[in-house]
């Protein structure tokens, strides 16, 4: 039985996206485990993953022990065939054909890709209702050849050049090439992956409320108090909160009666006809938890990735 190796590419800058798109939650992990670890479950060895752009934050991300890493160190100013080469030419002679995808398709089916793993041909492309995408599986022989390409149209030029006939495998599954180049493109992801039943991408959200004889301090009243030192008014923070002005009050008031000193000032008269601003005590109140839940949420990302970032179908 024929051995298969991969090579995903995970090298580009994602400067479309405003974000790197390896570590976006999708499923129940992110897009870099999701994708790896469909290969893996398949048995598909060595993964060789091209980093480029945050090459050390993507290895930290990626939660599988055994999978081999190439640097493109001129990923901004080469094309994702370069980075193909290289991860080719990592594993060309450690297996008898190569499954080619770029790390940007979480979404692909495991059927999918099974059904493309089951032929057996010299150059497989998937497509779907005619349309190329991904995966692409080459053989070890014309992956030694791809690096003496020269043509253009990069990684499709090479294989219509080759002179061997190109196997397309038609799929049910529109992922394979619903790529995430924009936030845009993301959102449009995750939905249409939700609506097909694949679920929507889990986090891990606390809450830290303060308790003294009872709860007092939670985060309403944190964005309360906040807003009441930018805008210098209990009735317009109420607006921006979202809450009735009862509602704000009676917040100040537990607040207040729970630490035993105000946290809020009224002022009358002047120019403006009077306003509120927070004491020195409600000030520090305001920052002090501000900085705790920064650092709770931190540390809190770490947990979680450790705990699931490789998926709960893993």
């Amino acid at each position: 039985m024929k051995k298969t190796g991969a090579v995903i590419v995970a090298a580009g800058l994602s400067s479309r996206m405003k974000a790197f798109k390896p570590s976006l939650p999708f499923g129940d992990s992110t897009v870099a485990n999701c994708t790896i670890g469909k290969l893996k479950k398949l048995d598909i060895y060595p993964i060789t993953v091209v980093v480029g752009h945050k090459s050390d934050e993507l290895k930290k991300s990626i939660f599988f022990d055994d999978i081999r890493y190439v640097e493109n160190k001129k990923y901004s100013e080469t094309q994702m065939f370069d980075s193909v080469v290289l991860g080719v030419e990592d594993i060309v002679n450690l297996c008898d054909r190569i499954l080619i995808m770029p790390m940007d398709l979480p979404a692909i089916l495991e059927e999918t890709l099974e059904k493309v793993l089951s032929i057996d041909a010299e150059l497989v492309r998937t497509t779907y209702n005619g349309q190329p995408g991904h995966p692409i599986i080459v053989s070890n022989e014309f992956a030694k050849s791809l690096g003496n390409y020269c043509g253009e149209d990069g990684l499709r030029g090479a294989m219509e050049s080759y002179g061997s006939p190109i196997t397309n495998v038609d799929v049910d599954d529109e992922a394979v090439y619903f790529d995430i180049d924009t936030p845009e493109e993301y959102s449009e992801l995750i939905e249409w992956n939700y609506q097909r039943g694949k679920g929507y991408p889990i986090g891990p959200q606390i809450e830290v409320k303060l308790k003294a004889r009872e709860v007092f301090f939670d985060e309403t009243a944190y964005r309360l108090l906040r807003d009441i030192d930018s805008q210098k008014s209990i009735q317009q923070a109420c607006v921006s909160v979202g809450i009735s002005y009862s509602k704000g009050s009676k917040i100040i008031k537990d607040i207040e009666r729970e630490l035993g000193f105000p946290v809020v000032e009224k002022w009358t008269g002047g120019a403006g006809g009077g306003g509120s601003s927070l004491t020195k005590e409600g000030l520090r109140l305001v920052d002090s938890y501000s900085k705790l839940m920064s650092e709770m949420y931190k540390d809190l990302e770490k947990k979680y990735k450790k705990y699931f970032a490789m998926g709960l179908r893993g």
